[in-house]
């Protein structure tokens, strides 16, 4: 096969999710370059259109560019909010000790999926960690199609509610998004985002791609005046690329247990964002932090696609990222540990 007629597929799909992003820009829908490509590569997927899932290697180059993006945002925020993010991370920390709890035994009657995916599926972490740590179970197209079904309600959820809380990213979001340039050295930035991405390829840690350049960033925007923030189209590529990402995982989901799962987990995220609200307007009682900006900290998607949401609204990305960093290290440490014990057991009950 000739090389042209294998990049065509690739090139169809990329049409698509441009396509839908555009259109979505131009309907004023709220973050359109993410939601708009989600739906168009979802729709055109299930029409049993010529699509083909891009590379993993292109998702794993645009969390690296995230992690850079936030890294200025995350030492600003530290700056001025440090005194309060013991009790955000504490408070997450007891959401996610909730959530993996209630949520494995709600997945197991509900699913049903047997206890270890269960729990897995609980979990509300990244789709890289998920991918890692279920490498040796059965289910795994259900654990990661339930976990992006909690992830795109997250997104379209807090998108709407920031619409009809009246934040507005920029006037013209055509032409901003587009912009190629800023006071930032776009050779610095290359050298951030290359070096990051081998960084985070030698690691091999579920999440490296994002956290390790984001605190390199963070750390030389801390001691250096460098302007680090890299310019708009840097954001918009990433949200783009998420959203085709999200819209083939939710497209490529199981059909004969979708309805089932995608109704399990729909309830579990509504349940567990309603308790995250609760808590988010409490703490922004205590902290004067903003309420959205706690609550999408406390929400229960990725790093990367909720830290990419707070940036695309013009929120405290810096803060967000922080706390989702916390919780990623919590789940990664404790998560392959409640995996191994729940899996014994499995064992044991079928020997």
């Amino acid at each position: 096969m000739s090389r042209a007629r294998r990049a065509a597929p690739y090139l169809f799909t990329l049409a698509i999710g441009l396509a839908g992003a555009v259109v979505a820009v131009f309907l004023h829908l709220p973050i359109p370059w993410m939601l708009g490509a989600l739906f168009a590569c979802a729709l055109a997927t299930w029409a049993g259109l010529p699509t083909r899932a891009l590379p993993n290697v292109i998702e794993r180059w645009m969390r690296v560019a995230i992690g850079v993006s936030l890294g200025p945002s995350v030492a600003q925020s530290f700056a001025h909010s440090h005194a309060h993010l013991p009790l955000a991370i504490a408070v997450t920390l007891g959401i996610v000790t909730a959530s993996v709890v209630l949520g494995t035994v709600w997945f197991e009657r509900r699913g049903p999926l047997p206890r270890p995916a269960a729990f897995l599926t609980a979990l509300p972490g990244g789709l890289s960690m998920l991918l890692a740590m279920a490498g040796d179970i059965g289910n795994r197209a259900q654990v990661l199609m339930a976990h992006t079904v909690r992830v795109v309600f997250v997104v379209v959820s807090v998108s709407l509610l920031a619409r009809a809380l009246g934040i507005t990213t920029t006037a013209s979001p055509f032409v901003d998004s587009l912009q190629l340039s800023n006071d930032a050295s776009p050779w610095l930035l290359a050298v951030l985002i290359v070096g990051g991405f081998f960084l985070a390829e030698r690691l091999k840690l579920p999440g490296s791609h994002v956290i390790a350049p984001m605190l390199i960033t963070a750390l030389l925007a801390t001691v250096t005046d460098w302007s680090l923030t890299p310019p708009p189209i840097v954001k918009t590529v990433a949200l783009l690329v998420f959203g085709m990402v999200l819209g083939f995982e939710v497209a490529g989901g199981p059909r004969d247990t979708y309805g089932r799962l995608f109704r399990a987990s729909l309830i579990f995220t509504i349940v567990f964002m309603s308790v995250a609200a609760v808590l988010s307007i409490a703490l922004d009682a205590v902290t004067g932090l903003g309420f959205l900006v706690l609550f999408l900290a406390l929400a229960p998607g990725g790093i990367a696609e909720v830290s990419l949401v707070a940036l695309a609204l013009g929120l405290d990305a810096g803060l967000v990222a922080l706390v989702h960093a916390c919780r990623f290290t919590y789940i990664i440490v404790v998560g392959p540990i409640g995996l191994r014990y729940l899996m014994r057991r499995e064992d044991s009950k079928d020997s």
